[in-house]
Order: structure tokens, then sequence, then C-alpha cells
């Protein structure tokens, strides 16, 4: 076997995309672990991390430039150990190194490119290095020249540096460890108005709370929807705030209008070109937030305002791209063939495919204006004037995104989609980008919360048998009856050996199971969300009774983790491994109280949830974005009713209040037959487990929840 092969086979198998990419070249990779840094110490060289995920565009770009090159090759196999990570298997690897380069830079992003003592401490780091210097930025073979100088020349000076970050590190990571001690300084009704407050005055014209790169603020949304339908003074301007931003998604770049789907963000102020890969964590909580809006913004349509139209067309334009996004989950990430026993949801869509024999950004994505124009020859329609948006990619000379202006009107559509019909068929004929087919657990749970959930709303069964085919995958698959523990990551049907799953992982599962469970008919994965929330148990800290992100950190991370905060407490793509676990313990406490079980072990969860999520409180002026989902928990555990009992009404009237109920968080729960008479819905709020005279009605409920 030549040298390349044998280098290759270390990464070659991997249930990684990202590792599996580069197994072809002559670098000799090593996957992050002991073995590798041992080797290090043996060899007496520093290591070089390079950490980036299958998706990341200008981790190809620098794979290609620097990593295919003999001639760097050579110096990373004489002079460092280096070792190739991808940031979805090791979060907290990722999460620690990218605290060192932000540090060191004042920014962070991937590819991350960081060289350590073979203790793992880090001495310098940075992210893309160009294969030739760019301004003040050197070329890869610069920068290995020059590390590989001061570890020759002048060691100690870059032990010096480890210690000094290493000392740095520990002081922000002291401040970062109080968040979850902080008092909570304002009762959840204000901090929850604070937040909207922020939330409405901070939404831009053109839609979301930044400048680009605009990424999608799905969790905070799903929280200001709470104001905007708990909260009739401020309802108006809450939902403005929404939909200039949900319409500015849907209708814009971000989407993916022939296939369905949304990309990671968008590059400009405006919404139109995204940076084309797909992330299904994103999908996640983009369906979830789009089935919500459709529900919520229907109810609103239904009231005589000002903002009854403008409610109306968001809830179609949020029904159909829920339901697309479905689709794409279905259609795009659903591993396997159809009829197989396992199938799960694959992490992501690469942004880049092959062009004319060249790798490029959005090359399946993108077209020209000639062919825009035989498709509408070969549609035989003329679009509206003004109704397409054509936007420029920047990168990708004489290519163009295609997004929409304003959502056709009942006599557009049809021309709309005989538009997209022929742009699809163009599109097919195209290399797919390719997937990254491994299976995370967490993303996996957050989808299949998403589409149980989805399915309630939307008042679709399919949406509910996607999600318990996925969860059936997660659980034989992912779950170790044996170990009692849950494989983060699975190839090909087989789970990544010694790589537990996060608390992340086991909360956002439970609440995919806990979702599914609402069901009757589904009630077993109630338990099985119970099995997970156990073993989730045993990752706190029996002093303190803070949970950790893991139980199996090790030593190197260990070390540069003393004194950060054990738990993730911040939403960032994804929500707070603690704000999810807290959500995880409070939704199975209240459905256990609505099913009449609630006992000291729901009680005890009640009780932690709330202290998990009770820094949102303190939070909420300063950083009401990264504490969104743990303002909601907050917000359910705070509210007037937890669960209802119901009985009679009509089908469609039963199906409207649970579908309120599964947005707002209230566990709803049938005492009696449907019946043909809507006005003999009885509803009995309850909270805790004291519950009071029921209302008839939905529309007497909503204006009970708004205090009416």
């Amino acid at each position: 076997m030549g040298q390349n092969g044998a280098m290759g086979q270390r990464i070659a198998t991997s249930s990684s995309a990202y590792l599996r990419q580069h197994s072809h070249q002559l670098v000799d990779w090593w996957p992050y672990g002991d073995e590798a840094f041992e080797q290090a110490r043996l060899r007496d060289v520093p290591v070089m991390l390079s950490i980036g995920y299958a998706a990341c565009h200008w981790c190809h770009v620098m794979s290609h430039e620097s990593f295919d090159d003999p001639g760097i090759a050579g110096k990373l196999n004489d002079r460092f150990v280096s070792i190739k990570v991808d940031r979805e298997e090791h979060p907290l690897v990722d999460d620690t190194y990218m605290m060192a380069t932000q540090a060191l830079t004042g920014s962070g992003g991937w590819p991350m490119t960081i060289f350590t003592l073979p203790d793992g401490r880090a001495f310098h780091a940075g992210t893309y290095y160009p294969r030739e210097p760019r301004g003040k930025i050197p070329s890869f073979t610069q920068l290995l020249d020059a590390v590989h100088q001061a570890w020759e020349e002048r060691r100690e000076g870059l032990e010096e540096q480890a210690d000094m970050l290493a000392n740095h590190l520990a002081e922000l990571g002291s401040r970062q460890g109080t968040l979850l001690t902080l008092p909570s300084t304002s009762p959840v009704a204000e901090a929850l108005a604070v937040a909207s407050t922020h939330w409405i005055t901070a939404t831009k014209p053109e839609g979301g709370f930044t400048p680009a790169p605009k990424f999608p603020p799905s969790w905070a949304l799903k929280t200001l929807w709470r104001t905007v339908m708990l909260n009739p003074e401020r309802s108006a301007e809450g939902f403005n705030a929404l939909a200039t931003t949900i319409e500015a998604m849907l209708l814009g770049g971000l989407r993916d209008h022939l296939a369905g789907g949304f990309a990671r963000y968008c590059v400009d102020e405006h919404w139109a070109v995204p940076h084309f890969e797909k992330m299904l964590y994103d999908n996640a909580g983009l369906l979830s937030l789009c089935a919500r809006t459709a529900v919520f913004a229907e109810e609103l349509a239904a009231q005589d305002t000002a903002e009854s139209v403008r409610a109306a067309q968001l809830a179609q334009l949020s029904r159909q791209a829920a339901l697309d996004t479905a689709q794409f989950l279905s259609a795009e990430l659903l591993t396997g063939a159809e009829g197989e026993a396992h199938r799960a949801l694959a992490a992501s869509l690469d942004a880049d495919s092959m062009r004319a024999g060249k790798s490029v950004e959005g090359a399946a994505y993108t077209f020209t204006r000639e062919e825009c124009a035989e498709a509408l020859r070969r549609a035989g329609v003329e679009l509206p004037a003004g109704l397409v948006r054509l936007a420029a990619v920047a990168e990708d000379p004489g290519y163009f995104h295609l997004s929409l202006t304003e959502a056709p009107a009942n006599d557009q559509v049809e021309i709309w989609e005989a538009f997209k019909e022929q742009l699809r068929i163009l599109r097919a004929a195209r290399e797919r980008p390719g997937r990254d087919e491994k299976i995370i657990a967490g993303w996996n749970g957050l989808a299949i919360e998403a589409l149980a959930e989805a399915g309630e709303l939307l008042a679709d069964p399919w949406l509910g048998e996607l999600a318990e085919q996925v969860a059936t995958t997660l659980w034989e698959v992912h779950w170790d009856a044996q170990t009692r523990t849950l494989a983060r990551v699975s190839f090909a049907g087989q789970p990544a050996a010694g790589n537990e799953g996060t608390l992340q992982d086991y909360a956002a599962l439970a609440l995919g199971f806990l979702a599914l469970g609402q069901s009757p008919k589904r009630a077993t994965w109630q338990e099985r969300a119970g099995v997970l929330l156990e073993r989730a148990a045993s990752f706190l800290d029996p002093e303190t009774g803070i949970p950790r992100d893991t139980v199996s950190l090790d030593a190197r991370l260990s070390k540069q983790r003393a004194n950060i905060a054990p738990v993730t407490v911040l939403d960032d793509a994804i929500p707070a491994a603690g704000a999810l676990y807290a959500k995880a313990m409070a939704r199975q406490a209240l459905q256990s109280m609505a099913d009449g079980s609630f006992d000291a072990l729901g009680a005890d969860r009640l009780e932690q949830a709330g202290k998990l999520s009770a820094h949102a409180s303190a939070l909420a002026g300063e950083a009401p974005t990264q504490v969104a989902t743990a303002l909601e928990v907050q917000a359910v555990l705070d509210a007037t009713v937890h669960y209802v009992n119901f009985t009679g009404g009509s089908n469609a009237e039963r199906v409207r209040l649970r579908a309120l109920c599964r947005g707002l968080g209230i566990e709803a729960r049938s005492a009696g037959e449907a019946s043909k008479d809507v006005q003999s819905l009885q509803i009995q709020p309850c909270r805790l487990q004291l519950c009071n005279l029921p209302v008839t009605g939905v529309d007497a409920f909503l204006r009970m929840l708004r205090g009416q």
C-alpha cells in the first residue's frame, strides 16, 4: 500500500464525511483522540488541529489549496502531528478551541486552524489561510514555517503563550460560569416584555435583528409569538415585527423555492443571496417556526384588526413553507431507501457542487438569465413584473439566485409554479451537492419535535408518521439498552463507538419523543423520553446540581475548560443544552400532570427546570436572543394555564384548540367525544394540580389567556 493509502486508512472509514473527504491526501491525518496527541509527545512536535465540517465552503477551499499540495503535506508530516476534527461529531472540542481562536484573533469561523502543545494547550490559532499571502494574512506555508521555527528556537515562548491563553480562558470561563447563578431580577412576564421590546425595536426594515450576514433567529421569533398571542396591548407591534422578518426569510433567498428547505444564512442585508449549505438544525427550527406561525397568524387573521389581511397572507405563506420544508427533509435528507428499516435525517447538504469540472458554491441552485428565459419559454408563461427577484451572486458572475419580492396573488400562482417546474427540470440535470450522511442524535431530535408538532399544528398526519419513522431509527440504532447510553453519531446504520451523546443530544431527542408521545397512539414515546431523561440526570454535578454538557470530557479539554460553565446556557444556531434540558424536564412533568401521573420525580424535574432557566430573566435585556429558549421555558412554567381538559365541540374546533395549545406549550387532553355543536366545547384550564371551572369555546379560552 502506498504512503497516502496507509495514511488515508485512519480516516477513510470514519463516520464523518468531513474526515473522509480528506482521506485521499498525502497529509498523515489522525482523527481526534489520545493516540494522536501521544504521537506528538513521542515525536516531540506540535499538533496542527484542523476543525471544520462537511458542508463548509471555505473548508473545501483550504483543503484544495493547501492540504492537496504535496509540498505542504510533506511539511505537515515532517514537523507536526495533523489532526482532522469534525466539529459536528466533537462539539466540545470545537467549542474549546473556538474560544482560544476568538481570544487570540478577535473572531472565529471554519475552517479553524489551531497549533497546540502535545498536551493539547493552544498557542496559536486562526481560521482560513490562503495558498498565497493576502495583505496581512500569511500563506499557510509561511505559517507552517513560522510555527516550526518558533518551536525549534523559542519553545519556551510558545509554552508561555499557551499558559497565558489558558489563564485568559480560565478568567473568561469563570465569568461565563456565573450565568446559571444569576439572580432573577424581574418577574417572568416583565422579562418577556423586556425581551420582546428589544426584538421589536431591533427589527430592521428588511427583516432580522442584525446587519448582514443574516441568520434566521428562529428561536427568538418563536418566543416573541407568546407576546403577540397573549398580550393584546403589544400584539400589533409584535406581529408586524415578526411578519417583517418571517416574510423576508420565506420570500427571500434563504428559502429554496424549488425544492424546499432553507440555506444556512444570507450574505446580504436584503436576504437575497444565501450561503448555500443546508443544515438539518436550521431546517428543524424554521419548520417549527413556520408551523407555529401558520396557526397563530390564522388566529390573528380571524380578528377584525388592521393586521388581519397581512396575517392571512402570512398564515398561508408559512403553512406552505412548513410543508415544503418537511418535504425537503423527506426527499433530500432522509437516508436509506424506501422500505429500509432504519432511515433518519442526514446532517447537511454541501454548499458546493461541480460545474464544468470545477467546484462552485451554489452551482446546483443558481441560473443564468438565459436559462430563466428558456424556462419561461418552455412553460409558456410570462412573469408578472416585479414578482421575481434575480439576485446576482458576486463570486459566480453571470449566475443569479431566485426569490420573490412578494407572495404571488391567486392569479399568479399557476404562472409561478409553471416557471419553477421548468427550473426544477434544469436543476435535476446538474450534479447534486454532497450530503453528509452521518446521523446526529440531537439534530434529529430537533427535527422529530418539529415534525411531530407541525403534524398537529397543521393537522397533517404524514408529518407525524415521518417523525415516528426517524424516532424509531434513533431509538433502535443510537440507544444502547445494555450500557443505557445514547450514541451522538451513527453512520450507515452503525453507532460511532466511544462518542456518547452530549446533554444537548439527550435533551433534544427527549423533546422529540415527548412531542410524538402527545398522540394517544404513540404513548410509548413518553416512556422512552423518560429513559433518556433518566440517563441525562447522571450529567448533574452531585454537589451543585448543575448539569454538564458531557460526562466524558477528556483530560485535555477538562484542563482548558476548568472554570468554564459546565453546561451551555446561551442559544446559538441550536438552543443551549441547559435550556433544552430544562424544556424537556418541564414538558415531561407537565405531561405527567395532565395525565394524572405526576409524582415526586415530576416535581423534582419541574423544580430543576425552573432553576436551569432562571438566568433568562436576568439576561432578557442584555442578551434576549441568546436566552430565548430558556425564557420560553420560564414563560411556560409561569403561565396561568399548564394544561386543559376538554370535552364536546366539533372536530374542527377541537383541532383548533389542540393547535393553539401546542403552540403555547399547554398540554391538551380530551375528556370526552366530539359533537356536531361547536359551542358545546368545554375547556377546563388547570395550573399545576389545581383546575378551574371550564369555559365554552376556543374564543372564550383565548380571551381568558389574554386576561380579557
